[in-house]
């Protein structure tokens, strides 16, 4: 063993030895020993690697292949994760604060129960991936895929997912609190019980979505469509609807608001939330 920059550098067979790997395996383990000693792997051949609970702050992963590998519980705090292939890796409580996945493709990835606070999934693609129970506070997911993706009870508020799609996503008790799902494609997704005050939604797409007991208090709506959308037992409360599509009377029969909402035609009536 022998030490560059304060890193423990060891031979490749040492590494394989300590991840628990025998006979065949699909990743580099020259460059997985060159990730240990620099923090650096950029376009690196890691599918399939074993880097569960590694302290990877800062590491320098972008266009690196991640598929299959093992992050359960791994450090990426403001690693630069860009354009990696993360498909089906395992990232299950992993701490991705301030981390960069920009047009990373995590489709299928399990990220249930991390902390992806303030990271930046711009133009990614997370098809049918398992965030639920997770944390994405602020963060930026500007027209990112997340088709499908399971984001049950997971923490949202102030999170950019401007015109990003979410059609069939699992958004069940998930908390928006002043998001921005501006553009959004929200197509057949579960909102139910979700926690979308204040958050804004105008021209969203919400064909066909469940919004049942959902809280849009103060929610900008405006342009929205929201055919087919149930909407009973919503609470629209200081909600402006102002122009939104396809919304129908008998949507509205089981919803509430109060003298602040504003509704796309004055002949429809609220009760009042009590």
């Amino acid at each position: 063993m022998r030490r560059i920059g304060g890193f423990a550098v060891v031979s490749s067979l040492a590494i394989v030895g300590a991840f628990g790997v025998s006979g065949a395996w699909a990743f580099d383990a020259r460059q997985l020993s060159d990730l240990q000693a620099t923090n650096s792997c950029e376009r690196c051949d890691l599918g399939e690697a074993r880097l569960k609970d590694l302290d990877l702050k800062g590491a320098k992963l972008a266009r690196a292949d991640l598929v299959d590998a093992d992050l359960k519980g791994a450090d990426l705090t403001g690693a630069d994760m860009s354009g990696a292939d993360l498909r089906r890796a395992d990232l299950e409580k992993t701490i991705l604060i301030d981390a960069k996945l920009v047009e990373a493709n995590g489709a299928g990835v399990d990220m249930e129960k991390s902390d992806a606070t303030r990271a930046d999934f711009s133009g990614a693609d997370f098809r049918n991936a398992d965030i639920g129970e997770s944390s994405l506070v602020s963060a930026k997911m500007v027209g990112a895929d997340f088709g499908g993706v399971d984001f049950k009870r997971s923490d949202m508020s102030g999170a950019d997912l401007s015109a990003a799609k979410l059609g069939r996503a699992n958004l069940e008790r998930a908390t928006l609190r002043g998001a921005n799902l501006s553009g959004a494609d929200l197509t057949r997704a579960e909102l139910d019980r979700a926690d979308l005050t204040g958050a804004n939604l105008s021209a969203a797409v919400l064909k066909d979505a469940q919004l049942k007991r959902a809280n849009f208090t103060d929610a900008d709506l405006t342009g929205a469509d929201l055919s087919g959308a149930v909407l009973k037992r919503a609470n629209l409360s200081g909600a402006n609807l102002e122009g939104a599509k396809g919304l129908k009377a008998r949507q509205l029969e089981e919803t509430c608001g109060d003298s602040r909402t504003r509704l796309p035609d004055t002949s429809m009536v609220l009760q009042i939330c009590g």
